[in-house]
């Protein structure tokens, strides 16, 4: 695990973007394209805008969300709205965006349109750009939620899966474990002295397996997929 520290946040997210661009650039060049997935929240909005004004084939890149709240893209907390306002501007605006939400009244009810558009369009996922509540939670793993099994079952085979009991937000869809254990590498981006805290109990070796409590520790305590830690210092 490569464990990046930044004096500040503006470093931190011209760094994240330059060294992601660096790898879409070169599965673009060996593939002929590439398929991202990025987060939600406030963290990722400064990386987002650096990674927007990357210079590279964005015509050749697919976007899709981590995770999404089940609003839609007009509305206060939807990640769709975010990455569009953010990310798919500047030299990003050629980029294909691939939403997770859907018209259902539900994401239970929008589960399987939005299970088959991430078969229809992605062959396999290859970067992901995940975050860490506070919580421990990343992606839309909860703790204690009763989506959190179906969530982290690498031999489902789902690649998403409906919420409904998740914290403010609580109707949400989110990409599972089995879909994000195929990704060719994934990063982990948190900032400031509480998500520290936070990580040194998450990362405590007596606690490590514990899933439940902590899901971010399903990409903390893996080996399949490399990983690539960036935060403030």
């Amino acid at each position: 695990m490569q464990d990046s520290r930044f004096p500040d946040s503006h470093k931190l997210a011209r760094q994240l973007a330059e060294d992601l661009a660096e790898r879409m650039r070169d599965a673009i060049a060996e593939r002929g394209r590439v398929c991202i997935a990025v987060s939600g929240g406030n963290t990722p909005v400064a990386f987002f805008k650096a990674l927007s004004d990357q210079s590279l084939p964005w015509d050749k890149v697919l976007v899709t969300l981590v995770d999404e709240r089940w609003v839609n893209d007009d509305e206060e907390g939807s990640n769709a709205r975010l990455v569009k306002d953010n990310l798919l501007i500047n030299q990003a605006a050629d980029a294909y965006f691939l939403p997770l939400k859907n018209t259902a009244p539900t994401p239970v009810d929008g589960f399987m349109e939005c299970e088959n558009r991430l078969h229809e369009l992605i062959v396999r996922l290859d970067y992901a750009v995940l975050g860490m509540g506070t919580d421990g939670h990343t992606a839309s793993w909860f703790p204690q939620s009763q989506a959190l099994a179906r969530a982290l079952d690498e031999a489902g085979g789902a690649w998403c899966c409906p919420v409904t009991d998740a914290p403010s937000f609580p109707q949400r869809m989110t990409l599972t474990w089995s879909f994000l254990a195929g990704c060719r590498h994934l990063f982990l981006h948190f900032e400031g002295q509480e998500k520290d805290e936070v990580f040194t109990r998450v990362t405590d070796p007596a606690q490590i397996q514990n899933l439940t409590a902590m899901p971010v520790r399903t990409i903390l305590s893996q080996s399949a997929v490399p990983l690539s830690l960036y935060r403030t210092a």
